[in-house]
């Protein structure tokens, strides 16, 4: 019992102080948590998400302003999240799918010939001589039983007495026999009656014309000997013309035989003719690849000559009713097209479609992908499509193991520095400010060379074994020894680039404003480090505002200590 009493408050000491401690670790490490939360807030940008910064500030990429990583929005399937403050920065439009009517108008570009149907060529059933020739103009316009010329035939002048033989017999049949004889030589009945009732033959008969229209084509000089069978003359109404086009082989079969269209001309501003297809040629020409197709125009004013420029419009009734999407919201890879939709609150979907024929007003019939109700992008899709790609290529990219999450110094993790080194570290950038300045300004400032190769050397000296890697080239590179202007124009073009991997590394204090530019000129391919965006660039005066912004640091605000 003596032993009991004895233990029984060293055992309870024991247990207290256990319990004590673990309450104390607990504590400890939810407050380390918390500060190594607060120390290292990630940052990063909405629109380049393997942009990573400790602390807020704008992306060197598109200089937007950075936002905690836990307040971006996490895509999940093909759906893609787009801060709204960018989407309104795209231009981005959005339109309804509706259901409707499909239409489409071919166009066609064509010119007017001549109707076959209505030419008429002048030839005779025997042979004679042009006595005299009346319709001497091509061109000219000719009515029906207009005297074309005066024909000397003997044949002709043989029928006439065999005629009037004929009728002084009184021999009816002998009569119809002559009668006949003249009408089959194409002589009209009005003329062969004429020639009945006369005495004696005529010595030259008028020809006249069978039929209205232009003279368009004269084979005969006056006095000249008309052969039998042979064309004299042609004559062609012009009251109605043809207008052949060529449609494309793919749109050909859309066309259909007494299609209304209507016809434009050149050469008639404002006035529209219409017409229906008479004739679709049932072969493609295979130089041009086209199909020839025929449209018969009214025209009684004879406004539409042979030969005129004009374009034809053939209206197409594709669908009833369809699904209508907007012609620039769908995206053609060439295997497929697909269409972004807006699901509200930033969010956009891919959406593969599957396209039909499209129309006027530039619509175009989707068969499958979307319903009617549905909001898609019709402007800035092509943006929202590369941003897609983009953040894919980075999420395998830094699933791999192939792409660093930080893209370089703009937006390194900093050192924790001690106070000493941040001291050291102010004043190399102080010195280093100051020799830009003076190069910028073509000054032979030799202390302040002398400073910046001290402070470069104090650094290096003292500089802990994270940071030593950094530094361990800078004293040789930033030499004291080095005398004139433009040696030290051309040392600082390759410490330029160690400078910057220093500050990234080691950030300087708020002192110097709230970050330090990394610039670029690509003329002498060069670094430099300012502490505003506006470019002074030292190593060339004849160029000095030739750069720009490469990487932004934000400078250290003390929580890295």
């Amino acid at each position: 019992m003596r032993w009991f009493r004895t233990a029984l408050p060293a055992t309870a000491f024991f247990v207290l102080l256990s319990s004590a401690a673990g309450v104390g670790y607990w504590f400890g490490t939810q407050r380390a948590g918390a500060g190594a939360s607060k120390s290292t807030s990630v940052y990063t940008c909405s629109m380049h998400p393997q942009v990573r910064q400790d602390g807020p500030g704008t992306c060197p990429i598109c200089r937007m302003e950075l936002v905690p990583l836990a307040s971006v929005p996490k895509d999940s399937g093909p759906a893609l999240t787009i801060d709204p403050v960018v989407v309104q920065n795209m231009g981005v439009r959005v339109a309804t799918i509706a259901r409707g009517a499909l239409s489409k108008t071919v166009h066609a570009f064509g010119a007017v010939r001549e109707a076959q149907a209505r030419q008429r060529d002048i030839a005779l059933k025997i042979p004679g001589f042009v006595h005299k020739l009346h319709a001497h103009t091509e061109g000219m316009a000719i009515s029906k039983g207009d005297v074309l010329f005066d024909l000397y035939s003997a044949e002709l002048i043989v029928a006439q007495e065999e005629l009037i033989a004929a009728r002084k017999s009184g021999d009816a049949e002998l009569l119809a026999a002559a009668r006949q004889k003249l009408l089959l030589w194409d002589l009209p009945a009005s003329l062969v009656d004429e020639l009945q009732a006369r005495e004696h033959a005529q010595q030259t008969i008028p020809w006249q014309s069978p039929v209205s229209g232009r003279l368009m084509r004269r084979d005969i000089v006056e006095g000249a000997p008309a052969m039998m069978n042979q064309s004299l003359l042609r004559i062609v109404d012009l009251s109605e013309v043809w207008l052949d086009a060529q449609l494309p082989e793919h749109e050909a079969g859309s066309v259909r035989l007494d299609m209304e269209v209507e016809a434009s001309f050149a050469a008639l501003p404002g006035r529209v003719a219409k017409g229906r297809i008479v004739y679709i040629a049932p072969a493609i020409d295979e130089a041009t690849r086209t199909v020839t197709v025929r449209a018969m125009l009214p025209n009684e004013d004879e406004s539409y000559r042979p030969g005129m420029f004009a374009r034809l419009h053939m209206p197409l009734a594709l669908a009833a009713d369809a699904v209508l999407v907007p012609m620039e919201a769908v995206l053609d890879t060439g295997d497929r097209q697909l269409a972004w939709l807006a699901l509200g609150d930033g969010k956009f979907e891919p959406r593969v479609l599957r396209v039909g024929r499209a129309g006027d007003g530039g619509m175009v019939e989707v068969l499958d992908g979307v319903k009617e109700g549905d909001r898609v992008v019709v402007s800035g899709q092509l943006l929202i499509d590369a941003e897609s790609q983009l953040r894919e290529g980075t999420r395998k990219l830094q699933g791999e193991g192939l792409l660093y999450e930080s893209p370089g110094p703009a937006v390194r993790e900093p050192l924790r520095l001690t106070a000493e080194i941040q001291q050291r570290v102010d004043a190399v950038l102080t010195a280093y400010l100051a020799v830009a300045d003076a190069l910028l300004h073509d000054k032979d400032d030799d202390d302040g060379w002398v400073r910046l190769s001290t402070a470069v050397q104090a650094l290096h000296d003292g500089a802990p074994p994270e940071l030593h890697e950094l530094v361990h080239e800078l004293p040789k590179a930033v030499s004291a020894d080095i005398a004139d202007v433009a040696t030290r124009r051309r040392t600082l073009i390759p410490a330029g680039k160690l400078f910057a991997e220093l500050f990234a590394a080691a950030r300087p204090s708020r002192t110097f404003g709230p970050s330090l530019f990394v610039m670029h000129c690509p003329m002498v391919e060069a670094d430099w480090l300012q502490t505003d965006e506006k470019v002074k660039n030292f190593f060339d005066l004849s160029m000095t505002s030739c750069g720009e912004v490469k990487s932004r640091l934000p400078l250290d605000t003390g929580a890295g200590r």
